[in-house]
This record gives structure tokens, C-alpha cells and sequence, in this order.
């Protein structure tokens, strides 16, 4: 099968790497959602470890190819992984091959069915693999904040473009998201974001400028007039959302 550029595919080929990420998945006896499978090169190990691989694929090209593996504990599922409801799936683990354009909104959805995934394992541009795993700091982002909320994030490898077909022109990391027992704080998934998005929505401006169009002076006062986004850590971002939450119900 040639590769579909429309669909940002790259499939991954070489054997050290496909057996590599299904031994550092924490997938043994576990029902796994597939995302985006592909021709079912990685379906293969996964399988070899799991209890079930459900097997999202939308393109109907690599469903007949996925399809012709006749794997006894994998469910080929036709559909689009962002369009498509994930409440078919059990609780397990949630793994997948991430198309780069397309990484930020799996991962949210990801998230947002947190309960139903102990854990994550996704191959991701090399740039957003450091972006997702890092907490503080330049590369920080309101998503990765919200996973590092939820779930302990790490980087584990490196993959050359020479193992995918075609290469791709960046390197790829490989990431794994193992849930917390509990989260590091409570709050609501999407008003949380809406004020991580508003912190983050000039990096180069400081937190207080980034509100101030938002809230009133009453209200941000508080705030150090130089604190940056990128300076602050998710506890200090979470007390600031408190701090502004309890001085609006003063009112």
C-alpha cells in the first residue's frame, strides 16, 4: 500500500522499534485502543501482549490490509479517531502512531476519557513528544499542563526517520502517560483550560497582561507584575484560578 499524503501516513516498519514500544507499554492483558493503525504493523505486537486490540483505522485502503491479518484478539473498527465515540471501549490502554496535524486534538480526547485509559503510549513528532512531557518552562503548553495534571509523562526514545514509510522529514518520540491514582488537583477539565489558554495567549507577555482584558483589576491585582507563563508551575497557575474564582464570589 502506498502511503496517503493527505493523511499525513507514516508507517512505522523496523522491528526493533515496533517491538520496542510494545514492550515499554503496559499492555500486558490489557484491552488496548489502537489509534489510527494503519496496515496493522504495530497491531502485531500489541497483540502479542494484550488481551484485545481494538483496531481504529479510517482509511478503507489499510482496513483491508488490517483486516487480511485475521488476528484472533484484534477488532478492526472502521472510523475516524476524532469524529468516532470512544465509549465502546473497556478500560485499558490507549496507544498509537499520532499524525503530527492531528496530535493536540487526539490527546485532548484522550484526556477527556482519562478514566477509561490507566495509560498512553503514542509515537509523536519529536517536537511535541518534548512539548507533551514537559511541565514548566519554554516548551510548556495549557495541554501538556492538564496531562501532567492527570497523568506522569515521559519521553523514553528517539525514532530516526528511516524506520517509518516514507520517512518522515523529523524525528519521532516516543511518549508514555501512566495515570496518577489521584490527579495533583481538582477542577473542572474545561474551565481550566479556558484560563490556561488565556495565561498562555502571549508568551512573551506576563500573566497579568495576558488577564487583564479578561478580568478586572479587583480581581488580578494580586498577580506579580512580571511572573511569564512559561516561569510558573501548575501549582502556581491553579492557586492564581482559585485566588481569581474565590475573589469573583466575594462579589
Amino acid at each position: 500500500m502506498k502511503p496517503k499524503k493527505a493523511l499525513a501516513q507514516h508507517f512505522l516498519h523496523e522491528k526493533r522499534f515496533l517491538e520496542r514500544i510494545a514492550e515499554d507499554c503496559p499492555i500486558e492483558g490489557e484491552e488496548i485502543l489502537e489509534i489510527g493503525a494503519g496496515t496493522g504493523n504495530l497491531t502485531v505486537y500489541l497483540a502479542r501482549r494484550g488481551k484485545r486490540v481494538y483496531a481504529l483505522e479510517k482509511d478503507p485502503e489499510a482496513l483491508e490490509i488490517l483486516s487480511s491479518l485475521e488476528l484472533p484478539n484484534v477488532s478492526v473498527i472502521k472510523g475516524d479517531a476524532l469524529e468516532i465515540p470512544w465509549d465502546f471501549f473497556p478500560q485499558g490502554v490507549c496507544a498509537g502512531n499520532l499524525p503530527y496535524y492531528i496530535s493536540s486534538p487526539l490527546l485532548r480526547k484522550f484526556l477527556e476519557h482519562r478514566e477509561r485509559f490507566k495509560a498512553g503510549c503514542f509515537l509523536l513528532q519529536w517536537e511535541l513528544a518534548e512539548k507533551f512531557t514537559s511541565f514548566q518552562g519554554r516548551k510548556t503548553s495549557p495541554l501538556s499542563l492538564l496531562i501532567y495534571n492527570f497523568y506522569r509523562g515521559k519521553l523514553l526514545f528517539k525514532v530516526p526517520p528511516g524506520a517509518f514509510a516514507p520517512p518522515p522529514k523529523v524525528r519521532s518520540g516516543f511518549v508514555l502517560f501512566e495515570r496518577r491514582e489521584k490527579p495533583l488537583f481538582g477542577f473542572d477539565l474545561e474551565e481550566m483550560e479556558h484560563f490556561l489558554r488565556l495565561i498562555f495567549s502571549h508568551r512573551r507577555k506576563t500573566i497579568y497582561n495576558n488577564l487583564r482584558g479578561f478580568y478586572s483589576e479587583e480581581e488580578i491585582n494580586f498577580l506579580p507584575r512580571n511572573l511569564r507563563p512559561e516561569e510558573a508551575s501548575l501549582k502556581d497557575l491553579v492557586e492564581i484560578f482559585r485566588k481569581i474564582k474565590s475573589q469573583q464570589h466575594v462579589k
